[in-house]
């Protein structure tokens, strides 16, 4: 069957030839007999050849469309850049506080005694058996009260006997001094020698020697008449009484306490690491089991000069008036020592301050909506001192009650307060006015209202921008 040739109707259509895409019938690179491209096994060979040819070029076109994707794909390095550069521009999460104005207080917290301002062992200075006693203990009286006494017998018959003796040997002196007086006028008469006027002054001179011994051992009976009785140093109290009427007593013999509560002494000691926080005239605050209700105020009086005892410590005094009485000796004491006191301070969280010694410096979260509104805290409210030694709320608002504080540790969010807003972080250097463990008063670089950053500083820097997840307010 003959196939015409539609491009050239005067040839055969050779149904092995195919053509390039590119261009004519695929022309072989060496010359081939006639007789052998007429022949079909040399036909299908070409066939063949073509198909391999467009395999080839396929291939390559694969190849070279492979190299161009893989030149385009960005290399493990690039793509961690990106990643972390990414990292870098994302909003840091942070906490943020609102600063605001509390009356701030510093104070260390001590265990103490209470002691009276005069406590006194009393005893007499003389033996003998008590005859009777006046008081009883914990009865106030007067300076120069009689407390007690002796029995007097034998001390008031020595005294009479002395009296007597001393009566008898002042009469003899007199006696000897008329008898000079005559003898010195018999002798400017002539009547008697000298050595005879003097025989009488040498015995009046021992009269009245005499007469002086006598004196001398009666006022000894008076002052033995004296002792025999215990008298009040000073208006007070018998803190304890050791004897009983009829008990016979020497000078050793403890007979009790005498103590002055006017005013009482809170006495307590110093751990050295503590003694340079210690001056005098500070002001303290002592509480006792027996007045829960009451807060007894006092400054420091007295200072030991010297750290003593195994423990290492030193004794202070605080002296608190007590007119009412209700202090009382040996009443166990919770002493708060005020070390810093300022009214109405800025005061943020101490781990928001950062840098080092002169360089001290705070975040502050700046938001598209600026600043919160400030709420004006409600006054001070001051109470008892709580919570055993370790922490006594120093700052409050009076809006909450101290057990909240407690449960939150100081901090409070209120769900009026700004939170999941992004903005960005300012770094500005702030003045310390003084530092506790939970918070600090600044002195200058901050106003109240401002939000500071509590949390996040490792990769926090000026200008950073953060995303603000919790904001908190004092609450203490």
């Amino acid at each position: 069957m003959d196939i015409k040739n539609e491009e050239n109707p005067g040839e055969e259509k050779n149904p092995f030839k195919i053509k390039a895409p590119f261009e004519g019938p695929v022309k072989m690179p060496f010359p081939v007999p006639e007789a052998m491209k007429n022949s079909p096994f040399m036909k299908g060979k070409l066939k063949f050849v073509a198909i391999g040819v467009i395999l080839l070029m396929a291939l390559f076109g694969l190849k070279m469309v492979s190299r161009l994707f893989k030149s385009t794909k960005p290399s493990l390095g690039d793509t961690m850049k990106q990643q972390q550069q990414a990292a870098k521009d994302a909003p840091i999460a942070v906490k943020g506080f609102k600063v605001g104005r509390f009356n701030y207080e510093d104070s260390m917290n001590v265990l103490g005694t209470i002691k009276g301002s005069m406590e006194l062992k009393l005893s007499f200075e003389i033996p003998g058996v008590i005859s009777s006693i006046n008081y009883k203990e914990g009865e106030h009286y007067e300076e120069g009260a009689l407390l007690a006494s002796m029995k007097q017998d034998d001390i008031l018959l020595r005294l009479k006997r002395a009296q007597a003796a001393f009566n008898k040997a002042e009469s003899q002196a007199k006696v000897a001094e008329n008898e000079v007086a005559e003898n010195e006028k018999l002798l400017k008469m002539g009547a008697i020698p000298p050595s005879t006027v003097e025989k009488k002054k040498l015995e009046m001179d021992a009269a009245k020697y005499e007469a002086e011994a006598q004196r001398l051992e009666m006022k000894a009976n008076e002052s033995m008449l004296e002792k025999s009785n215990l008298y009040a140093p000073s208006s007070g109290m018998l803190g304890d009484l050791n004897v009983e009427e009829g008990e016979n007593i020497s000078q050793s013999t403890l007979i009790g306490t005498h103590i002055n509560t006017e005013y009482v002494y809170a006495e307590f000691g110093i751990v050295e690491r503590d003694v340079q926080k210690i001056t005098l005239g500070q002001k303290a605050k002592v509480f006792v089991d027996a007045y829960p209700d009451k807060t007894f105020e006092g400054v420091i009086e007295n200072i030991a000069p010297q750290i003593s005892g195994t423990s290492r410590t030193s004794t202070a005094k605080v002296r608190i008036e007590n007119p009412e009485g209700f202090l009382m000796p040996g009443m166990f004491a919770r002493v708060r020592i005020m070390l810093y006191s300022k009214k109405d301070a800025l005061v943020v969280p101490t781990d928001a301050i950062q840098g080092g010694e002169g360089e001290k410096f705070v975040y502050v979260i700046k938001l598209p909506g600026g600043a919160p509104e400030i709420k004006t805290p409600e006054p001070r409210v001051d109470g008892a001192m709580g919570g055993g030694l370790g922490a006594i709320a120093a700052l409050s608002t009076g809006a909450k009650s101290q057990d909240q504080a407690k449960k939150k540790g100081g901090k409070s969010v209120d769900k009026d307060l700004p939170k999941n807003e992004e903005g960005t972080a300012e770094k500005r250097p702030v003045t310390v006015g003084y530092t506790r463990t939970d918070y600090s008063q600044i002195d200058a670089g901050l106003t109240e209202g401002e939000l500071v950053v509590m949390t996040g500083f490792e990769r926090l820097e000026d200008g950073k921008k953060i995303r603000l997840i919790e904001t908190q307010e004092a609450e203490m």
